[in-house]
């Protein structure tokens, strides 16, 4: 009987930890092969690195939750940077205004995705990809494919200055990390959103309001792609038509990581910045070790495709 419970102990503490455990693994092997891994300096450049992707991943982490899903987020990151870069340079706004309407779009774009699948029953996945290709239209017609630059020097706090050796990116990371957590584990919305991804119908019958609640969380996804934008576009030093694209695979890759942990196959925060944490070492570590590009992009996938199949039996196990 002991050793049966050691074994559950064991398999319980696997299940939780074991995306914590291989982070360490992956941590202490790429200290052992390279002395610069552990030193300060490199430290800060991984957190910079992964800053706009955990920025990212968090909003998506509150849709997600719900069991849905936004495959907006890369096209509308893009568009905000120009539409930011534009209201500063094309129409000389001054840029506290400038940033203010960005995230202002950005939820804007949330409240739209949120609205048709929420409201108009929508699928989630054609709903939210119909609605990037959108976003890259509309921002393809108005750059016809060209970047904006020109941008005021103090737009640079986002993305290019350091506060006591810090670069202030991490600070707007932390933030909206320290936001998206209060809003899920202290808030009333927080506790509907999680019993909306639990069970549905039994949200429905506890008296939640499923569709307000799931739009809401959509919001949030949205907000987050204007501070993305708004860092991705400072780091840059200009605006560019594709420049956030490509976060979109990494964020949702980024939650199914961290939804190996902690949770069981379900999507948390905690989890999204070990995910981010996770892919912003692998590429750091096989940076420092001279990988070549293409070999750092077989093992990232590799990652990826296990957490996919871990979450997967994960789900499965439950039910």
């Amino acid at each position: 009987m002991e050793k049966t419970m050691k074994n559950l102990n064991l398999a319980t503490f696997a299940k939780k930890y074991g995306t914590v455990v291989a982070f360490v693994i992956i941590c202490i092997f790429f200290s052992s092969q390279t002395e610069v891994f552990l030193t300060h300096s490199n430290i800060l450049t991984v957190l910079r690195q992964i800053s706009m992707l955990a920025i990212l991943g968090a909003g998506l982490t509150v849709v997600m939750i719900t069991g849905r899903i936004d495959l907006s987020t890369g096209y509308g990151t893009s568009l905000l940077g120009i539409f930011c870069a534009a209201l500063m340079v094309d129409f000389g706004l001054p840029m506290p205004m400038a940033v203010l309407l960005t995230l202002l779009g950005g939820a804007l774009i949330g409240l739209f995705n949120g609205y048709c699948i929420s409201y108009l029953g929508i699928p989630d996945f054609i709903g939210t990809l119909a609605s990037g290709f959108l976003l890259s239209g509309i921002n393809q017609a108005y750059t016809k494919g060209h970047p904006i630059s020109g941008l005021p020097s103090e737009f640079n706090i986002f993305g290019n200055t350091n506060f006591l050796g810090i670069p202030t990116m991490i600070y707007i990371m932390v933030f909206w990390l320290i936001i998206i957590a209060v809003v899920l584990s202290k808030t009333r919305f927080g506790r509907h959103t999680y019993a909306i991804g639990g069970n549905k119908e039994a949200a429905v019958m506890s008296g939640v309001n499923v569709k307000f609640n799931s739009m809401l969380g959509y919001v949030f996804c949205g907000v987050g792609m204007g501070i993305t934008a708004l860092v991705l576009t400072s780091r840059m030093g200009s605006a560019h038509v594709t420049a956030g694209d490509t976060y979109l695979m990494q964020a949702i890759a980024t939650v199914y990581l961290g939804g190996t942990a902690f949770k069981e196959g379900e999507p948390n925060l905690a989890g999204t910045i070990l995910g981010a944490l996770i892919l912003g070492v692998l590429k750091n570590g096989m940076t420092l070790m001279n990988v070549e590009y293409f070999y750092q992009d077989i093992a990232q996938g590799i990652v990826i495709l296990l957490a996919v199949i871990i979450t997967s039996l994960q789900r499965n196990r439950k039910k």
